[in-house]
């Protein structure tokens, strides 16, 4: 299927801002059109759907849009706010969306089955310990498990059997010397893992953000950190689009790296901005988002690392040939 044709319309700044202000506040609302026609360089802007995740790692992009960043580009941004990754490439494929928001595991393995998109720009990775990392492994105050060792021979949930915690967590555990085949992996999703670990249903369980401060607040414990422990700030998050978007809008896609990047040096810089927006889009309170464990931003690209990441696609039989970084890259 086409893309979607992409919407340039000349608005008034008054408008424009109207149109920023509600996408970052997860109203509705319609767009103005007062002339039709027209580009940014002459006053105009250019409306770009973007299918996203209601999770913090997502904030950047939202205070790009409040602190005027993407407006700057001559771009208004219309978030869709979905419930994986999956369902946002999907999405991008068919032309629903110009950009998703999408983990490198989860390109790789389309970019692997032939599907046409490729990595635009970074976003976020994870912390550098099981103290500060929001993605993690948690288990009940009074487990016995303390190490990676003590994993083997356990139940552990992931939120999606083949996705990118169940390589994650092999991966990891290759590093620490224990043997992965031992771990026993079952399907539970983030939010119920709190529930389930309280319940003893799982000896461990891999979720995030706000979950782990749930799970911290019920008395329990991070118990392993794969993939901090896999090395510092290890790459997640980016931004991804269509290989026929990419190629059909170079303008626009330089144009929207400008803006993410500024949005994501802004969002590491304010860490207290990021706490203070990212309830206005997730259900996630308030008084958690002041406590809750954020991702690292980073504007940056990480090649080596998410060729690694590329290579645990093969090892661990999530495809036959996985993408190198470069492949995944667009451009």
């Amino acid at each position: 299927m086409s893309p979607r044709p992409i919407t340039r319309r000349t608005t008034s700044a008054v408008a424009g801002l109207a149109v920023v202000a509600l996408a970052a506040t997860g109203c509705g609302g319609s767009e103005s059109d007062s002339g039709g026609g027209g580009d940014a360089a002459a006053g105009g802007t250019t409306t770009i759907q973007i299918g996203t995740l209601p999770i913090g790692n997502s904030a950047p992009m939202y205070l790009g849009m409040e602190q005027g960043f993407f407006e700057e580009q001559g771009l208004v941004v219309e978030p869709t706010v979905l419930q994986s990754g999956n369902e946002i490439i999907t999405g991008m494929v068919a032309g629903d969306y110009d950009i998703g928001f999408v983990g490198y595991i989860s390109a790789g393995i389309a970019a692997a089955k032939n599907v046409p998109i490729c990595v635009l720009t970074a976003s976020d990775a994870t912390g550098t310990t099981p103290e500060d990392d929001w993605q993690v492994m948690v288990a009940g105050g009074d487990s016995p498990i303390a190490s990676p060792a003590d994993l083997a021979g356990k139940t552990v949930s992931v939120n999606g059997l083949g996705g990118v915690a169940e390589v994650m967590i092999k991966a990891a555990l290759d590093q620490e010397g224990v043997d992965w085949r031992s771990v026993k992996l079952i399907e539970v999703p983030f939010p119920e893992v709190p529930a389930a670990v309280a319940a003893g249903r799982i000896d461990a369980g891999y979720t995030s953000e706000p979950f782990v401060t749930t799970v911290i607040d019920q008395g329990g414990k991070v118990v392993f950190a794969p993939q901090s422990a896999i090395a510092p700030e290890y790459p997640n998050g980016s931004y991804a689009t269509s290989q026929q978007i990419f190629s059909s809008e170079p303008e626009l896609m330089q144009k929207f790296e400008a803006a993410m990047t500024k949005s994501l040096e802004y969002a590491r810089d304010n860490p207290d901005a990021v706490r203070q927006i990212i309830p206005t889009y997730t259900k996630i309170p308030a008084e958690v988002a002041s406590r809750m464990r954020l991702p690292v931003f980073q504007p940056e690209l990480d090649a080596e690392a998410i060729d690694q990441q590329m290579g645990f696609l093969e090892t661990y039989d999530i495809v036959e040939e996985a993408p190198t970084a470069d492949d995944l890259f667009c451009g």
